[in-house]
C-alpha cells in the first residue's frame, strides 16, 4: 500500500511550487522606441502566454523591471500568483484571465516611467545585481535588451574595443568586480533575448559574437546558468 501511495503521489509533487521569474526590460531612453514596441508584443505573446498556462499547477512570483541608465535604483513591479495548492481551481481560472492584463499593465506603468525620466545609458550588469539580489532562491531571469552594455563600466557599442581578446573582456569583468560588484546568481538560470546587436552597422560577426561571449562570462563568474542567448524568449531553455 506504501509503495502504490508513493507511485500514485510522483505526478503531483511539484504541484504549489513557488517560482520565481524575473523580466528586465530595456526601456526608456536605453532602446529605440519601436524596439521597445518589440519587446512588449515579445513580453505579451511569447512570455506572459507561457507564464498563464503554468498557474493552475504551480504559484508564481513575477518580477518586472526596466533596465535603463539607472537598473539598480529603478522602481520594480512584482505579481504574486495564489497558492496553486490552496486555491479551488475556478479561482484559479478566473485569476489566469487577469494575470496576463495585469502584467502588462505594470510593464507599460514601467515604461511610461522610465521615458519621462529618460535616463541616458544601459545598465545591464546593474539590472542583473539587482536581480540577484531580488532572488530568494533558484529563479530564472529573462532579458529583453539589444546586448550593448552603455556605462561607466564599459561601451559595448564601441567596435574599437577589441572585445573578441579574451584579456578585454577580463579586464571589463574586473571592473564590474571593483566598482559594482558582479551580480549574485547562484542557482539562476538568466536568458538574453530580444537581441538587436546583429541589426546594427557596427555590430560585425566579431563583434556580435564576442559580445555573446562577455555576457556568457559574466553570468558564469556570478555563479549562473546561461539558459539562452537569441533573438526571441523562445529560445530560452527554462520553459
Amino acid at each position: 500500500m506504501l509503495t502504490l501511495l508513493a507511485v500514485f503521489a510522483l505526478p503531483f509533487l511539484g504541484l504549489g511550487q513557488k517560482e520565481d521569474f524575473q523580466v528586465l526590460v530595456a526601456v526608456g531612453c536605453s532602446a529605440p522606441r519601436s524596439v521597445q514596441n518589440d519587446y512588449r508584443e515579445m513580453l505579451n505573446q511569447e512570455v506572459l502566454s507561457r507564464l498563464s498556462e503554468r498557474l493552475l499547477n504551480t504559484s508564481i512570483r513575477l518580477t518586472l523591471a526596466p533596465i535603463t541608465g539607472r537598473s539598480y535604483t529603478a522602481p520594480i513591479k512584482v505579481i504574486e500568483t495564489p497558492d496553486a495548492l490552496a486555491t479551488p481551481r475556478f479561482k484559479l481560472e478566473k485569476f489566469k484571465k487577469t494575470f496576463h492584463q495585469q502584467a502588462l499593465e505594470a510593464f507599460d506603468q514601467l515604461r511610461k516611467r522610465a521615458i519621462a525620466e529618460c535616463t541616458k545609458g544601459t545598465e545591464i550588469v546593474a539590472a542583473l545585481k539587482a536581480a540577484g539580489e531580488r532572488a530568494r532562491g533558484p529563479g530564472k531571469i529573462l532579458l529583453l535588451v539589444h546586448g550593448f552594455e552603455q556605462s561607466s563600466l564599459t561601451n559595448l557599442y564601441d567596435y574599437r574595443l577589441k572585445l573578441e581578446r579574451p584579456q578585454v573582456r577580463q579586464e571589463i569583468l574586473e571592473r564590474a568586480r571593483k566598482q559594482l560588484g558582479l551580480p549574485q546568481l547562484r542557482d539562476q538560470e538568466v536568458c538574453f533575448a530580444g537581441l538587436t546587436a546583429g541589426n546594427d552597422r557596427n555590430a560585425n560577426a566579431r563583434l556580435t559574437s564576442s559580445i555573446r561571449l562577455f555576457w556568457q562570462e559574466l553570468v558564469e563568474a556570478s555563479g549562473g546558468k546561461l539558459a539562452g542567448y537569441g533573438a526571441s524568449p523562445r529560445i530560452c531553455t527554462f520553459w
